[in-house]
């Protein structure tokens, strides 16, 4: 793995300081420092949504702190486009938002440190920060890193995991702003990482929060930080306030700050290196799932798929959804064709009263992978808006004409309310799951409605490959082409899905389609077999633990983010969920094993050998949803079926 050259955007807070110890242990250098601070020297705490401003006269110390050199600019603008989504082109309205104030911050430190391409920030559950970041970086061909994202919900899982790996590296941040009924000044500059800090936080985010929304990390505004200490060989020095210097400032509505008036640096106490945790990469219950497969790999499971393709139907009512499938055009190469292709999908969607904005979902399958590059930026022209449709892409000589490079496939939901189609658009590496940095989403959801005519919301998964979120890197701990490496990446490319499946508030899945590739036909057979003991075992549980059953808990909006409902515009915010929480929130376990069909192609993306492929649904029992993307997908692929 090739290690990434980065500027830390830092607010002098927990998480940005944190988030470059978790750069350091994936192996990237930390070349440079960027902060952006409130215009006006006397300003002591701006109004932003997006930037932590409180404590900015003490930033430039940690140029001496971190021996990195330090970039700042000036806030321009305001929160003017004030969506939890953001980007990937700003329009001339959004040129005077807040967000746009990195561009030139970020190309300052471009300029002084060519060697830079990438760009870490502290985010954790606010999709309002992070997809802001992420619209800038991407622009400016920088790969955004927010190791930190989901922290709570990976292993071990707990809301003070965060805390807690801080108190093991000694990293020091105070607390310098309360905003929250709560919380009272006797919070202010305790150290945010102490034991018994944290128990008061855990305390009072009972009062003032959700359970798992990240109120006991401050992730609403509830209280903001400080830090001053943390380990070698990232911090050279320690920040030094006595007390004289800080004054306690009450605010509106029972806040309360910190005003600092002199700040200095100091030796660090320990110059012991420490090692932040890196979280392992399969949660308990996937690690168990690999574990019971290794172990059970003689138990002969029933095949879960079923014993004819569906063929399903088309939508009753074409004005709201429409499949436009199967299409191919002329041209010489497959970037050519791929531009007549979605062309021809323009007019397609508008003679039905579509637009791109529309689509959903799409599948793309080329006749030669090496093609994909050519042909994803000819179709990612189509798709400039935040998130765009989730997709599938794989290579299958023998399902396309003689003639064609490339066909795609779409399904258009057109919006009748405003909160219609829900999407999951994560561009950044992490410890979660894969980043999708290009024109795709890791999941969209839409309205759809049961068969037995109760509503309920369809969610298209992007096809998910064993890729290790982290680095990016396919997953291969026993080499390539092994029947170990195999299961392996089945499983873990499984926890992908149900990752995202969680995020997005998927209650069950309706089906699964496993694309493999085999490097012989008995390798393809027992392939085949793998993947569908997976997702068998996955769904068949020995039992039910007592207390298990149906969480009849009230719902959530899956749109519900934090940051933003009470730093942002006062929208729906994060919903919280824990990782895999579909067996334990879901009636999943009791329900039938949905329909798995396992497909040989000829190639996936990054050479990978399974890629999982799902529709997942809101709603309970084992209701079918119509989906005729799905059903096309099963009739192009017929002949390759296993």
């Amino acid at each position: 793995m090739t290690g990434l050259k980065i500027v830390a955007l830092i607010s002098g807070g927990k998480d940005s300081l944190f988030s470059l110890l978790h750069c350091l242990a994936n192996g990237h250098d930390v070349v440079a420092l960027a902060n952006l601070y409130p215009a006006g020297s006397s300003v002591e705490d701006s109004d932003s949504f997006m930037y932590q401003t409180i404590g900015h006269a003490v930033i430039p110390l940690y140029e001496k702190a971190l021996g990195l050199p330090l970039y700042r600019q000036a806030i321009d603008g305001g929160a003017v486009n004030q969506s939890k989504n953001y980007g990937p082109t700003p329009n001339d309205a959004e040129k005077a938002d807040e967000t746009e104030s990195l561009i030139p911050l970020l190309r300052k430190v471009m300029a002084a440190h060519p060697e830079v391409d990438a760009v870490s920030t502290g985010a954790i559950l606010s999709d309002y920060q992070r997809t802001r970041v992420e619209s800038v970086a991407l622009r400016l061909g920088l790969t955004p890193l927010s190791y930190l994202w989901q922290y709570p919900h990976l292993p071990p899982g707990t809301q003070t995991s965060l805390l807690d790996d801080m108190t093991d590296v000694a990293q020091d941040a105070r607390i310098i702003k309360v905003a929250s009924g709560g919380m009272d000044d006797s919070f202010l500059w305790q150290d945010v990482a102490d034991y018994r800090t944290k128990a008061r936080l855990v305390k009072a985010s009972q009062r003032f929060g959700t359970g798992g929304d990240g109120a006991a990390l401050g992730e609403g505004g509830e209280y903001e930080t400080l830090a001053v200490a943390g380990p070698a060989p990232l911090w050279k020095a320690r920040i030094v306030v006595d007390e004289q210097e800080r004054t306690v400032l009450p605010g509106e509505a029972g806040s309360a700050s910190i005003r600092i008036a002199r700040a200095d640096i100091a030796p660090l106490e320990s110059s012991e290196t420490k090692q932040v945790r890196k979280p392992q990469l399969l949660d308990d219950q996937f690690a168990q799932l690999l574990g019971t497969l290794r172990k059970d790999s003689t138990e002969d499971l029933s095949s879960s798929s079923s014993d004819a393709l569906h063929t399903g139907k088309e939508s009753t009512d074409e004005r709201i959804i429409t499949l436009v499938k199967g299409l191919t055009a002329a041209g010489l190469t497959a970037s050519e064709q791929t531009e007549n292709i979605m062309r021809d999908l323009e007019t397609r969607l508008l003679d039905a009263g579509h637009g791109f904005s529309n689509v959903a979902y799409t599948s793309i399958i080329l006749r030669n992978m090496a093609d994909f590059a050519a042909v994803n930026t000819a179709y990612g022209k189509y798709f400039q808006y935040p998130n765009p449709p989730a997709r599938i892409t794989l290579a299958c000589a023998s399902v396309l004409p003689d003639d064609a490079l490339v066909t795609i496939s779409a399904t258009s939901v057109k919006k009748i309310a405003a909160n219609d189609r829900k999407g999951l658009h994560v561009q950044s590496r992490s410890y979660w799951a894969p980043a999708n940095i290009g024109p795709y989403s890791q999941a969209i959801s839409v309205p759809a409605t049961q068969a037995n005519g109760t509503e309920a919301s369809l969610t298209y998964v992007a096809g998910q490959i064993p890729l290790e979120p982290a680095s990016m890197e396919l997953h291969s701990s026993h080499g390539f082409d092994t029947s170990e490496t195999f299961l392996d990446q089945a499983v873990l490319a499984l926890q992908h899905l149900y990752r995202i499946g969680a995020a997005v508030g998927v209650g069950r899945w309706t089906n699964v389609i496993a694309f493999i590739t085999a490097p012989s036909h008995e390798a393809a057979v027992s392939r085949a077999e793998v993947a569908r003991r997976v997702w068998q075992t996955k769904h068949t549980p020995p039992s039910l633990k007592s207390g298990d059953e149906d969480d009849d808990s009230e719902d959530e909006d899956e749109s519900f983010d934090v940051w933003d409902q009470q730093r942002g515009a006062g929208r729906a915010a994060w919903q919280s969920y824990t990782t895999g929480a579909s067996d334990e929130s879901s009636n999943e376990t009791s329900q039938s094993v949905p329909p798995v069909y396992v497909v040989q192609v000829d190639s996936l993306p990054r050479n990978a050998s399974i890629e999982w492929a799902a529709y997942g649904s809101t709603g309970k029992g084992d209701e079918t949803i119509d989906i005729p993307h799905l059903a096309h997908l099963l009739e192009m692929f017929q002949g390759c079926t296993r």
